[in-house]
């Protein structure tokens, strides 16, 4: 039984991962569409660049999602799936956090003070979630 329900927790943390991964890949259109409009002037280029980019995080995306599964399963067979999930979601905070803040350090648009906030939760809890996994030497 105990067994049974380690597999169910592993695809609840699959969902959960595959689902913010999504939002990654949703996120990091929105950041190099913002970084390509500060270097690329001609618009057929920059829509061209744009759909190769799509294609390509796309195919990125599904490889991801099916390496996780695996890594969530083996995470079972050794004991380590929680940690293996904080993990993940670490990596994920850490890209979130990239993502949101390179754009604007580009433009070098001043943060307001909410956006700090935002930053520093999404870096901390990235440090946080990173740290707690690799307490255990699980990776």
């Amino acid at each position: 039984m105990k067994k049974i329900l380690s597999y169910i927790l592993c695809y609840i943390f699959w969902v959960i991962t595959t689902a913010t991964t999504f939002l990654l890949f949703l996120a990091g259109r929105e950041f190099y569409l913002k970084v390509m409009a500060f270097f690329i002037r001609d618009r057929w280029v920059g829509s061209a660049i744009d759909r190769f980019l799509f294609v390509g995080i796309a195919i990125f995306w599904l490889a991801i999602v099916i390496y996780i599964e695996s890594y969530y399963r083996n995470g079972i067979k050794k004991g380590v799936l929680i940690q293996r999930f904080l993990f993940v979601t670490g990596i994920e905070f850490l890209v979130l956090f990239t993502f949101h803040n390179v754009p604007l350090a580009i433009a070098r648009i001043t943060f307001t003070p909410l956006e700090v906030v935002i930053a520093l939760v999404e870096l901390g809890g990235a440090i946080a979630l990173i740290s707690i996994a690799l307490k255990k030497r699980v990776v």
